[in-house]
């Protein structure tokens, strides 16, 4: 009779044990899911702020030139140095101009950004990485005997892996992007 409630007990105990396993093994790949979805929103912030980035230099290059090609309109044909020196001294109030506005010079802005990003793939392959390892071996756990029993018993189900949709291997189209 002892040797009964002992192998009863024992088998509780491993029920018990085994469901607060898998339930956590459950719960580390809901965590890593949702750290992929953080990384995947930032990823999409961070491509999103460069293109803007690229965009808004791009406008300020294009005024600058132009205003440099207007101002030597305004100066003529006449190539003598007090002509030169006025030019000059415009470009050098453009100069002023962009120094006094930061977000202007993008170049170190968008070499942050670019690292950003390049930051976030890293983290996102990591997080797919985690994700899958985790996956497997849960579904190793709860396939396993007897623990299969046990997850049976309390609606365990198999995970799929971390797998990229065909659509989404596809470069992306920074023209695309550009232009919303």
């Amino acid at each position: 009779m002892v040797w009964a409630i002992i192998l009863i007990a024992a088998v509780v105990l491993y029920i018990i044990v085994k469901y607060n396993s898998l339930l956590g093994m459950r719960n580390r790949i809901k965590e890593t899911q949702g750290a992929i979805e953080i990384y995947l929103q930032q990823r999409y912030d961070a491509l999103l702020k460069v293109a803007h980035t690229v965009v808004e230099y791009a406008k300020y290059e294009e005024g600058t030139l132009k205003e440099i090609v207007r101002q030597r309109a305004d100066i003529g044909g006449n190539n003598n140095l007090k002509s030169l020196d006025e030019l000059n001294g415009k470009l050098g109030g453009i100069v002023a101009l962009a120094e006094e506005y930061p977000a202007l010079r993008a170049g170190d802005n968008y070499l942050h950004l670019q690292h950003t990003a390049a930051d976030l793939e890293e983290k996102l392959s990591a997080g797919r990485r985690t994700y899958n390892a985790n996956v497997v071996a849960f579904n190793t756990a709860i396939a396993s005997f007897p623990a299969n029993l046990i997850s049976g018993l309390f609606g365990f189900k198999e995970q799929g892996l971390f797998e990229v949709e065909e659509s989404k291997k596809a470069d992306l189209s920074m023209k695309e992007v550009l232009q919303r």
